[in-house]
């Protein structure tokens, strides 16, 4: 299902800032990024950056750096150099042959390639972009009715991106599965037990005191998947060869 990302991203703020998902993917992220050397940062498909602010922590504890974010939605990527004049936005559709002259040390793609329904020119352009880490965090397994709602083209499995970052001579360093038990549980409920009515509440861009509550409760809750080595949710750290 292929959406008007510059009409439906600026909704998502809310979804993006309280989800307990999106949190703990920006948690992943943060903590696989702090182990690594760079200078220079691009997140592909920022939307609102909030990834980019926890980021920006991690850079000013070692003395700088210089962040970048992107995304297609051009209201957003307007939004954001208003708001945050601390990281440099510009507006990119990786899902089209590009001509790229900036390089960065890290790149990072978090739930985005999976909208993309030439994710091959879509990586290719990533690694592009990269001249040194490349993260990509995807969903993997079964696509539920509330992915496609959101335009998920498809999941992925490990050995379908390993073949693909081969192919633009970027090697996996490290991998991690996450979400089992209670992000599982809670992808099944939401499609199978959870109203239409109730999914459209918590994808609403405006939350109220229950969806905070509820949201921040679920968050706590999914530190538990830490414990189990499967679930989801794929993170990828790659590197330049």
């Amino acid at each position: 299902m292929k959406l008007d990302y510059n009409v439906i991203t600026p909704t998502w703020h809310d979804v993006h800032l309280y989800s307990p998902a999106p949190r703990h993917r920006r948690r992943i992220v943060c903590k696989i990024i702090s182990k690594l050397d760079f200078n220079t940062c691009l997140d592909v498909g920022c939307a609102q950056p909030f990834l980019l602010l926890d980021i920006y922590k991690i850079i000013e504890s070692r003395g700088g750096g210089q962040l970048f974010g992107t995304d297609v939605s051009l209201p957003i990527i307007r939004v954001n150099q208003e708001k945050f004049t601390n990281i440099k936005f510009f507006q990119a559709d990786i899902s089209e042959e590009m001509k790229i002259n900036n390089q960065y040390d890290v790149v990072i793609c978090s739930e985005v390639i999976e909208h993309i329904e030439n994710y091959e020119l879509a990586i290719k352009n990533l690694c592009l972009f990269s001249s040194n880490y490349l993260i990509i965090t995807v969903p993997m397994g079964k696509i539920f009715k509330i992915d496609k709602q959101v335009g998920h083209f498809r999941h992925y499995s490990l050995e379908q991106l390993k073949k693909e970052l081969d192919k633009n001579k970027f090697e996996i360093i490290t991998f991690k599965k996450w979400g089992f038990p209670f992000h599982s549980l809670y992808k099944y409920l939401i499609n199978y037990v959870a109203s239409d009515n109730m999914t459209k509440k918590f994808a609403s861009s405006k939350y109220g005191l229950t969806q905070k509550l509820v949201s921040n409760l679920l968050f706590r809750l999914f530190f538990f998947n830490d414990l189990f080595t499967t679930g989801g949710q794929l993170f990828i750290l790659a590197k330049k060869r």
